[in-house]
């Protein structure tokens, strides 16, 4: 499932995130690299903040830097408009609340997909499609926060002001993109059966 659901990331990147928010987004975070950098360099060179040693120096205020830089690229807006035809019962749904389905699809994102009824068909069309939207922002969003978060807080245990276990949340909210992908790949299954099913008979 997670080979299907990164599958389905990298093909419906550009339906949910804006390509030229991603570029403007990762101009920021160069930027703010070398901002960064040279801020920290010139206070250790004043004040001697990283302590002794020139190599621990220079690896401490790289990976800082490069935990700043990603840090900015996540807190930059980056989604695509929704569509307006990606409705629920007629209403528009916004792209920062379509992290669910209903009941009715919510059965069939198991391990063991049961048979899906016709009627429940255009329901698992519509989620689905909002939750793809919503996985692909979210894991293009907190990818560069994680492992930023995960870089500057190596730096700091560097340099002795952090205790071990910092680091081991931030691998924990990784595996949470794991598995986000994973379910995803439920997703695009379920969809994928949706699709060669005929819509339901309107009754007489």
């Amino acid at each position: 499932m997670f080979r299907l659901g990164w599958q389905a990331y990298r093909a419906h990147f550009d339906d949910a995130v804006s390509v030229v928010k991603v570029r403007r987004a990762r101009v920021l975070g160069a930027v703010s690299t070398v901002v960064a950098a040279a801020v920290m360099t010139g206070l250790d060179l004043a004040f001697d903040w990283t302590g002794p040693g020139a190599g621990r120096a220079t690896l401490a205020v790289a990976l800082l830097s490069l935990g700043v830089g990603l840090v900015a690229i996540a807190c930059c807006p980056i989604g695509r408009p929704l569509d307006p035809a990606a409705t629920i019962n007629g209403r528009q749904v916004r792209p920062d609340t379509a992290r669910t389905v209903r009941g009715s699809v919510q059965r069939y994102l198991v391990r063991t997909m049961p048979a899906m009824r016709p009627e429940d068909r255009e329901a698992v069309l519509t989620d689905t499609l909002l939750y793809r939207r919503g996985v692909i922002k979210d894991v293009t969003q907190w990818t560069p926060l994680v492992v930023g978060g995960l870089l500057a807080s190596l730096a700091a245990l560097l340099l002795g002001t952090f205790s071990w276990f910092i680091p081991v949340w931030f691998v924990v909210y990784a595996s949470n993109i794991v598995t986000w992908l994973h379910r995803l790949g439920r997703a695009e299954r379920v969809r994928t059966v949706a699709e060669t099913l005929e819509p339901a008979r309107e009754p007489a």
